[in-house]
Formats: C-alpha cells, structure tokens, sequence
C-alpha cells in the first residue's frame, strides 16, 4: 500500500477553521489520508526587553494555554472513527511561522487552513497568517472560505 498523504489541519477555533477541518476530512474519504491538527499557542512578547520583564510573566501560563489548545483540538477529534489516522499538535510560537515549519519538518503534502482567523483584525483580510502561509508553505495549501 501506498504512503497516506500527510494532511495538516491548521485550527484556531474560528467558523473557518471549522470549515477547513470538514474540507480535510472530506478530502480524507478520496484517499488514505493521515491528518495533524495543529494549533499554535501565540506568543505575545514585546519588544522592548524592560517592559517584558515588568509584566512579571508566569511561566506556568504556559502550561494553562497549552492545556485549552489541547482540549480544543481533543473536543474537535472526539466524534472521529478510529478508521481515521490522526494526530493532535499544539505548538507555541507565531502562527503563519509555525504552521509553515511544523509542515517542513514534518514533510506535510496538503496544508489546509481557513481564508481568515479569529482577529477582526484578520477577518478583514484574506488573513495575515493564511497569506504568508500560501506564500511560504513548502507544498499545497488549499484555503477554505
């Protein structure tokens, strides 16, 4: 039998990354398929190295923010069979950034990511992080509206 193509799933919790999720598992029924959901913890970090340190960061925070990213991906799995091959990721970093790496170091065939995030900011556009995505990803990606 043939390798499964590599499908990552880029999730943030928003209504298109929801889409983008049953798109993948669409496409997951035309051939064998393993999926990664991924989902970055962002990280806010200022610039400016005194004003970091004087917002007295926890690094237990840490540890809280990947335990929700975890728990939403595991409540957005739970309904699958196990005849689907699949692996949660929650990762930290810069969103556009990690997505990318995670599918290099991972040889990722298909990124699939919703057209805009969570942010107003992002709803405004195609999406900051879905744009640098299309633009740097190392294969296909398939932008769900």
């Amino acid at each position: 039998m043939a390798n499964k193509k590599r499908i990552l799933v880029a999730f943030d919790g928003s209504e298109q990354s929801n889409d983008a999720f049953q798109e993948a598992l669409r496409l997951g029924t035309l051939e064998p398929v393993e999926f990664i959901f991924l989902t970055v913890i962002v990280e806010i970090m200022p610039n400016n190295e005194e004003l970091y340190l004087s917002l007295n960061v926890h690094p237990e925070m840490d540890d809280v923010y990947k335990a929700l990213a975890e728990k939403r991906l595991e409540e957005m799995t739970a309904g699958l069979g196990s005849d689907v091959s699949y692996q949660n990721e929650a990762v930290h970093g810069d969103a556009k950034r990690s997505i990318v790496s995670y599918a290099k170091d991972n040889d990722v065939d298909l990124i699939v990511i919703g057209a805009t995030g969570r942010g107003a900011l992002e709803r405004s556009l195609i999406g900051s992080t879905t744009a640098y995505v299309v633009n740097h990803a190392p294969c296909n990606v398939l932008v769900v509206k």
